[in-house]
């Protein structure tokens, strides 16, 4: 759940694994990732403005919950916080900390400061920390400074020349971002097909989902891919030409069908694609765990 941040306007938007790409490569994936974040919200009927740096996107959205419930859903996001922008000059910033934490900490409550920086300023992360803690200290009289276990954290993050205040960090779904590892089909014939296919969707393959049954077992992963395509198949035999049509270049099968030994039968069944069994290595209990994380996140 959402907890509304004093003055929140924008959320602070962290990637992980694009950062370990070569400049040119995690440019074009950062691309990536904010045009999946603004086709997702206009998909919903929400106005936002997202920009970007070399290390953090900014998304500025009228709705916090709805923002926060397509942020969540989006790949490639590591982790996001709402936050209150704050001028980067130390005296400014101060006073911006200790008006955000007033209406989060009261007498009694034990807090610490968590300062980060980047680019280039006259003061550096620890006198950051310590004077926005003095500032919060001083206007909230009966306070303690605790660094180990307080009972509120208040993030302060300078970049160049603005910074991000925020005291609550939201998981995201990690990843690559949709559209950048090319296309993949992905067979649904149980629930538990669905794990199969969010994963591959999780890798960044825009990914068609062949349906043995039931069409509405593909419905959960349809809020994770506003283009997501879904096709009935009455078999098997049909999958080869999805994969054609689809231009797929993997299959993510259910893991049953890794017992398969014949690598010309699994040839009929994928065709020119590479199969994969994203679910082989994950106990029962985790694939019912994941389950519930695909149906319940973002759910408002």
């Amino acid at each position: 759940m959402l907890a509304e941040a004093p003055g929140a306007v924008v959320f602070l938007v962290r990637f992980g694994e694009l950062a370990l790409k070569s400049r040119y490569v995690r440019r074009q994936l950062q691309d990536r990732l904010v045009a999946n974040l603004l086709e997702r919200f206009a998909a919903e009927g929400r106005e936002c403005l997202v920009s970007a740096d070399f290390g953090r996107i900014y998304v500025h959205a009228d709705d916090a919950a709805t923002a926060a419930s397509i942020i969540a859903r989006t790949f490639g996001i590591v982790s996001f916080s709402p936050a209150a922008e704050a001028p980067s000059d130390l005296p400014g910033l101060c006073a911006a900390v200790a008006a955000y934490a007033e209406p989060l900490l009261s007498a009694g409550m034990s807090f610490a400061i968590r300062p980060r920086r980047s680019g280039t300023h006259p003061y550096k992360s620890q006198d950051l920390g310590r004077e926005a803690g003095s500032a919060v200290w001083t206007a909230i009289p009966g306070l303690r400074v605790d660094l180990e276990k307080p009972d509120r954290e208040i993030s302060v993050e300078v970049r160049e020349n603005k910074a991000y205040l925020f005291h609550e960090t939201m998981p995201g779904p990690g990843g690559m971002p949709l559209g950048t590892q090319g296309r993949a089909v992905a067979v649904v014939e149980r629930e538990r097909d669905v794990a199969s296919a969010w994963l591959i969707m999780r890798r960044g393959a825009r990914t068609t989902i062949a349906v043995l049954g039931d069409e509405s077992l593909a419905q959960p992963l349809q809020r994770w891919d506003v283009r997501l395509k879904v096709q009935h198949i009455g078999g098997l035999g049909e999958l080869p030409e999805v994969v054609r049509a689809a231009r797929a270049q993997a299959v993510a099968l259910p893991w049953e069908l890794g017992r398969v030994g014949d690598r010309e039968a699994l040839r009929k069944v994928c065709g020119d694609a590479v199969p994969f069994f994203p679910l082989v290595g994950l106990a029962e209990e985790e694939i019912v765990a994941l389950l519930l994380s695909i149906r319940s996140v973002g759910a408002q």
